[in-house]
């Protein structure tokens, strides 16, 4: 960066190193001068990153019996010592009621009684909420709306004490990130200002997720998906549309990289359809195994009943793969009806077959669209632009 002072991003809410999306984030800015701070219960949050541009500040989960938490507050407290922020805690324990809501709100704000950032980010909804006690820091904050916490869980029965917060969270955000004009719209009717809205899309490296160097043409044919094992990537309707594709006569190969706790569900499902020994759970793997499996496939398939843009979506854009998709959230923002791929109504398994079989018997329309879509990636959805995207928004902010 230009400036003599690096810019410093306090990080709340990173989650684990397997959120991948998020750690290339960090060492994008990382790597253009970003000094971020990344709070976390477990040190091994920062392990890979950056030493001198990436260090930890320890925030400990409310687990474990009182004894242990009074100790952690007893360290935390000496980490903290002097208390910069004295002031700022006593105005947060007024707001608590009882004895033990006051003892969670110290154990939950302590470690950021002292040092100096310039702009705190929380690259989740839900971790907003639940620190929004650091809005009252006088930093400006950045948030990220991404997905079901904006365009699911605010309509799911008794979530009215979330669904405030969270308007209470965007009016008081200095800037808020939206990863799609369809997630943006759906924090507007949340109550979102658009004048403090960017949207900045998901990004890719395309020089790490590249295609492979001769285009495979397995037998049978291979589908891949990347996501966690949950309800609302739509599983059981792409093992619908796996088991029309047999009535027809193409049998294909599904492998499906991730985990979850609907992984037995998936198995005994796949089990009942008749189609089990064509369905291959991978689990998790690392990011170097994950572009290898790319890269062996034919086509990439998303099943989603809500997404904001996938990230996978764009690493097998990347890898050179067409792109199979529900019409959910934006994903129409990355694939064109017909151009890098074929889009399909939501929970709609004859589609979803429909669209897998054109690509199924014709290798060169697979190669065409996996052609396209690596264009379109490196076009619009670069890693490079996207870091410096949030530099420019990050910097913004910083002098509000």
């Amino acid at each position: 960066m230009a400036d003599s002072q690096p810019l410093r991003i306090l990080l709340v809410g990173l989650g684990t190193s397997e959120v991948t999306f998020l750690k290339r984030l960090v060492e994008g800015l990382a790597g253009q001068g970003v000094h971020i701070t990344i709070s976390s219960s477990r040190q091994e949050v920062i392990k890979g990153f950056p030493q001198d541009k990436v260090d930890w500040l320890w925030a400990p989960n409310w687990h474990g019996p009182v004894i242990l938490r009074l100790l952690r507050i007893l360290f935390m407290a000496i980490n903290a010592f002097p208390l910069k922020r004295r002031s700022w805690l006593k105005r947060l324990l007024r707001n608590e009621k009882s004895a033990r809501d006051k003892l969670a709100a110290i154990y939950r704000y302590l470690p950021f009684a002292r040092g100096h950032c310039d702009v705190i980010y929380f690259p989740w909804n839900s971790t907003a909420i639940g620190y929004i006690g650091l809005f009252d820091l006088g930093i400006p904050v950045v948030l990220s709306c991404r997905g079901s916490q904006v365009n699911i869980k605010p309509h799911l029965e008794g979530q009215e004490r979330y669904v405030a917060l969270l308007k209470q969270t965007f009016e008081r955000a200095a800037a808020v990130h939206c990863v799609s004009e369809d997630i943006l719209a759906n924090a507007v009717a949340l109550g979102l200002n658009p004048d403090k809205a960017v949207v900045i899309r998901p990004a890719v490296d395309p020089t790490r997720f590249s295609p492979p160097i001769d285009y495979p043409q397995n037998d049978p044919i291979r589908l891949i998906t990347t996501g966690s094992l949950i309800w609302r990537k739509g599983y059981e309707y792409l093992l619908m549309a796996l088991r029309q594709l047999k009535d027809k006569g193409l049998t294909a190969e599904l492998q499906i990289i991730g985990e979850g706790k609907d992984r037995d569900r998936i198995l005994f499902t796949s089990q009942d359809l008749g189609i089990f020994d064509q369905v291959i759970l991978r689990g998790n793997l690392p990011p170097v195994e994950v572009i290898n499996c790319l890269r062996q496939a034919d086509i990439f398939v998303l099943s989603s009943l809500s997404e904001g843009i996938s990230n996978a979506v764009l690493e097998a854009m990347s890898c050179g793969l067409p792109v199979v998709t529900t019409d959910c959230g934006g994903m129409r923002e990355a694939i064109r009806d017909g151009v890098e791929g074929f889009v399909v109504p939501v929970r709609d398994p004859e589609a979803l077959a429909e669209a897998l079989q054109k690509l199924a018997l014709d290798a060169n329309l697979r190669k065409q669209m996996g052609q396209v879509g690596r264009e379109r990636v490196i076009a619009q959805f670069d890693a490079q632009s996207q870091i410096e995207s949030f530099i420019t928004m990050f910097t913004k902010c910083q002098g509000q």
